[in-house]
């Protein structure tokens, strides 16, 4: 028979140990979000060095994001990447941590987790070829500055192509994530079934992010707000996986 235990000892010792796990939880976060932030940098540095883009650090950086956002939850990842102060960076994790719960919620086999939180994590690798007076300008872009932002997926896939080391779907990805089905998207237009299955995962995200990502002239949007815009977005985005990746999000809170 056990030995008798106080309440007091008993509720003492369960607080350590939720201490604990929520230690780890975070240093699981902070740990994925150093390594993507590595990863991530060392890929721009070189796209806008006009070097060969390497994928070796990036790999090294999609394990660390999937083990932070399943151990560490999606809300510590947010609140842990909100505080990065380059806007492109932010933007670029956000995507990646979102990727990476939506992957878990679909329940992924592990090659696909990876290959679709790599897909997030570089997605506009093109933007570190995009002038910074344009790429963080506290405001609305002019219709001149809106069509130079707007080559950034045509240009990291060609930096992503003549690199030699991305694969063809991730590379798809990189080029067509602002695609619509309707065919109102860029670069190249696609309609329905041209745009491919990650393509679509991926604009959900990057759509939701954008939304509520915090910026110093806009507050970050609730989450029941992004989700109506993109509920109102059929015909753009496939509806069945909004709706999953709501699912997501709400499993998430």
């Amino acid at each position: 028979m056990p030995a008798y235990l106080p309440p007091e000892t008993v509720v003492a010792a369960l607080a350590n140990q939720v201490g604990i796990i929520a230690g780890n939880a975070e240093k699981a976060v902070s740990r994925g979000v150093v390594r993507a932030g590595e990863a991530l940098n060392g890929l721009m540095a070189e796209a806008r060095a006009g070097q060969p883009v390497r994928m070796g650090a990036v790999e090294a950086g999609l394990g660390p994001i999937l083990t932070a956002v399943q151990e560490g939850g999606l809300a510590r990842w947010l609140d842990t990447v909100w505080t990065h102060d380059d806007a492109t960076y932010q933007h670029c994790l956000l995507v990646a941590g979102l990727a990476a719960q939506f992957a878990l919620h679909l329940g992924f086999r592990h090659e696909d987790q990876f290959r679709f939180v790599r897909a997030a994590l570089i997605h506009d690798v093109g933007k570190a070829r995009i002038p910074l007076e344009i790429l963080n300008k506290p405001g609305r872009l002019d219709p001149d500055e809106l069509a130079v932002m707007r080559t950034h997926a045509a240009i990291g896939h060609e930096v992503l192509r003549a690199g030699g080391e991305c694969d063809p779907v991730t590379l798809s990805a990189v080029r067509h994530h602002h695609e619509m089905l309707d065919g109102s998207g860029y670069p190249d237009g696609l309609v329905g079934d041209q745009i491919g299955d990650m393509v679509r995962l991926l604009t959900i995200c990057d759509i939701y992010a954008a939304l509520t990502e915090r910026r110093p002239y806009k507050s970050p949007m609730p989450m029941a707000d992004a989700m109506a815009i993109l509920a109102a977005m059929d015909g753009k985005l496939e509806m069945r996986l909004v709706e999953s990746f709501g699912d997501a999000m709400a499993a998430a809170v």
